[in-house]
């Protein structure tokens, strides 16, 4: 993929608007339906027509993303995915404007190109010759010829000239028209960041006597095309245009595309080239760029929705809940993304993957009093408070009484004999102790015995 979303710092709550300066007619949807369609499918031009109902909107009206996502089922970076292919195209120019708060985007539509102007740009023509097989591209080709396929050379024109039919006017009116919209054609592909070497190919096309003052601005856009289409340098150009300068010392545009498409197909064993996107791979980490990476990740946490984060780590797609519930985190506590997304993440990780609404509404009305603002202060506060709670756990579980404790360690042999020792001296002590308490009874008894005896013989 191409552009994300990201890169904009697109959200769904940001609004946008959509202009063209041109009316779309029959001939328009014949040539986006059956040319530009094989070149970036069906999704793409779908996105392009659905688009154009917001253009004639009431000013007045505030659209956001939300609604591309709930009507089109899908999320922002499918959305920028579609949206990328109709701008590399060329059938659609992105604006933005970035606020304190929100981003507001403006999409306009770009008028398609004719049929002649697509048959005649070479790389689309290739392109779409790739994309459908030989019979089926002379097949839509043939169809955009049908309507100049009567030859009127036989015939004497006979049209009316203006001045045969009205008076020419005696006053000039001088009026200002320059606030009126000017429908722009179709530009072609934009290969502005394209670097070709013409330096160097100036100095080899005098190494041959050739003039320079051929590569007109036409015969330049047309180089930079054929050069990005077939892969072409400097030296293989050169050759290219050696072939197609005319007797005239011109060059022959329809020589140039024809050299250049041969000289690719004896170098690709006759295959030519196809539309084809970039591959982005995952970036590949290591130690010396580990922080960068971290901050990129962090950074990226600050710009993608919510929503398409918890959809990324489900996996699947969030409930009604969970969405209503990150709704009112942005609408109600007014979080930035970068914080709400940190929140969810902590909140999950904690929770066994689940999203309860009021201990999440209340960490998030606690991270709010705390100021947090982006992604980069959320994730440190979270560490800090996960490292306190499990502090405040582990000296909960110290201050248990001790009788809780229950040791499953297995008692030395020794010590369950000094057990048995100890215990049988306390057994001995306690029965010789019950023998001397009789002893000592017997022996009071006598004596009060002897007592009484005494006292009765005093009387």
């Amino acid at each position: 993929m191409g552009l994300q979303s990201s890169d904009f710092g697109l959200r769904p709550q940001d609004n946008f608007k959509v202009i063209r300066d041109f009316s779309i007619n029959e001939q328009h949807l014949d040539i986006l339906n059956r040319l530009f369609t094989p070149l970036i499918g069906p999704n793409a031009m779908g996105l392009y027509y659905y688009l154009d109902q917001f253009v004639i909107q009431d000013s007045e009206i505030v659209t956001t993303h939300y609604v591309i996502m709930s009507e089109l089922k899908i999320n922002l970076n499918e959305f920028r995915k579609q949206m990328d292919l109709l701008e590399a195209i060329g059938l659609v120019k992105s604006y933005v404007r970035h606020d304190s708060n929100d981003s507001s985007f403006v999409y306009k539509l770009i008028q398609p190109p004719s049929a002649y102007q697509f048959f005649s740009d070479p790389m689309l023509s290739i392109f779409l010759f790739s994309e459908v097989d030989k019979e089926r591209y002379y097949q839509l080709k043939a169809y955009f010829e049908q309507n100049n396929r009567f030859n009127v050379e036989n015939y004497q024109e006979i049209t009316r000239k203006y001045t045969d039919v009205f008076k020419v006017p005696n006053k000039k009116l001088n009026d200002d028209v320059t606030s009126i919209k000017r429908e722009k054609a179709y530009e072609g592909l934009n290969l502005a960041k394209v670097d070709f070497d013409f330096e160097t190919l100036y100095d080899l096309l005098q190494s041959h006597f050739i003039s320079t003052e051929i590569i007109n601005a036409d015969a330049k856009a047309l180089i930079t095309q054929l050069a990005t289409l077939y892969g072409l340098t400097p030296e293989a150009m050169k050759s290219v245009i050696l072939k197609s300068i005319t007797s005239a010392q011109q060059l022959s545009f329809e020589d140039m595309r024809k050299y250049a498409r041969t000289y690719y197909l004896m170098e690709h064993e006759q295959h030519l080239p196809s539309l084809q996107l970039k591959q982005h791979s995952a970036p590949k980490f290591d130690n010396n760029n580990k922080n960068s990476a971290e901050e990129d990740r962090l950074e990226q946490l600050n710009r993608v929705s919510p929503i398409e984060m918890l959809t990324s780590w489900k996996g699947s797609d969030i409930s009604l809940d969970e969405k209503k519930l990150v709704e009112e985190l942005v609408e109600r506590e007014q979080l930035s993304f970068g914080v709400i997304n940190i929140l969810l993440q902590f909140v999950m990780l904690k929770e066994d993957m689940r999203l309860p609404k009021n201990y999440t509404l209340k960490i998030a009305s606690h991270w709010k009093r705390k100021g947090l603002k982006t992604a980069q202060e959320a994730e440190p506060f979270a560490k800090k408070m996960n490292e306190e709670e499990q502090q405040q756990k582990s000296q909960r579980t110290y201050k248990q009484p001790r009788a809780n404790l229950v040791s499953k360690e297995m008692t030395p042999k020794w010590l369950l004999e000094r057990d048995d020792s100890i215990n049988q001296s306390q057994k001995e002590s306690n029965n010789q102790t019950m023998i001397d308490d009789t002893e000592h009874e017997k022996e009071r008894a006598a004596f009060l015995e002897h007592l009484k005896e005494r006292w009765g013989d005093d009387d």
